[in-house]
């Protein structure tokens, strides 16, 4: 029987009372070590900004800062908006490889151009105004660039925990109802599938991942899909988008007789 709207609602609740509850009670000392991390390093960076905007370009220099990836963080977050490294690639036309820029100075001048081009009027003013820095200005400049670089660090933490502690209740339930883990592998036909009542970790049944792939114990299969969602408008994607898909796909490729696809879902949902 498929769930009705009023228990879809009610459990939507419930869900949404677990995210606010989990939100709320969120360490600020998970942000506050991600802070004190960067501002030193923007603080470093701030100093390097003259050498690095000079002519001839030091590569070398641009080369250290891109292998070290806390540096090349707080460089690319110079930019209005930060930059991620794959854009960073793209605008560049670089691999952002250190060897590549110190070998070859035409690559660095492009990454360095890139950033400087779209360098933060608000935060560096005196760049764009071609000056020294005020005591305050660099005060001010390292505490805003630090608090952006822990503002997004924090945000990916929080998804990959949030992804990371939903898979493993859904391993957890699986024990308990005693099915045994086994180890991972490649699914392209149900001969390949985990032997009845056992799962595996992520893997790619028929080319689609799942995050967790079971064996029912009349042998068909249960793939798994997890998502987590923080809003009701995102939910719609999370849900119709990506583990719908994911399930037609299954039941294509599988046979509608021999898979049951499963989407666990989390926190907040548009019943």
């Amino acid at each position: 029987m498929p769930w009705s709207l009023p228990e879809l609602t009610r459990d939507a609740e419930a869900a949404k009372a677990v995210f606010r509850e989990q939100r709320l009670q969120e360490p600020l000392a998970l942000y506050s070590r991600f802070f004190e991390t960067f501002a030193p390093i923007v603080g470093e960076m701030i100093y390097r900004l003259p050498t690095l905007a000079a002519e001839p370009l030091d590569a070398g220099s641009l080369a250290d800062i891109v292998a070290d990836d806390d540096a090349r963080t707080a460089f690319r977050y110079h930019a209005a908006p930060p930059i991620s490294d794959d854009d960073l690639k793209t605008l560049a036309e670089t691999s952002l490889s250190a060897a590549a820029l110190r070998s070859d100075p035409a690559e660095a001048r492009r990454v360095r151009d890139t950033v400087m081009q779209i360098i933060d009027p608000h935060r560096f003013p005196w760049v764009v105004e071609r000056r020294l820095p005020s005591r305050e200005e660099r005060l001010r400049a390292v505490v805003a660039s630090a608090a952006l670089v822990a503002a997004r660090k924090v945000e990916t933490a929080r998804r990959s925990d949030a992804r990371r502690n939903q898979e493993e209740a859904v391993k957890r339930v699986l024990g308990e109802l005693g099915y045994a883990a086994v180890a991972t592998r490649d699914v392209a036909t149900l001969q390949d599938a985990p032997e009845p009542r056992t799962f595996c970790g992520e893997c790619e049944p028929g080319g689609t991942r799942a995050d967790v792939l079971a064996c029912l114990a009349d042998g068909r299969l249960m793939p798994i899909e997890c998502k987590v969602s923080n809003s009701a408008v995102n939910s719609y994607k999370r849900i119709n988008h990506e583990a719908v898909r994911k399930a037609r796909t299954w039941l294509e490729g599988f046979g509608r007789l021999q898979v049951v696809p499963v989407a666990v879902i989390s926190g907040v949902f548009n019943p």
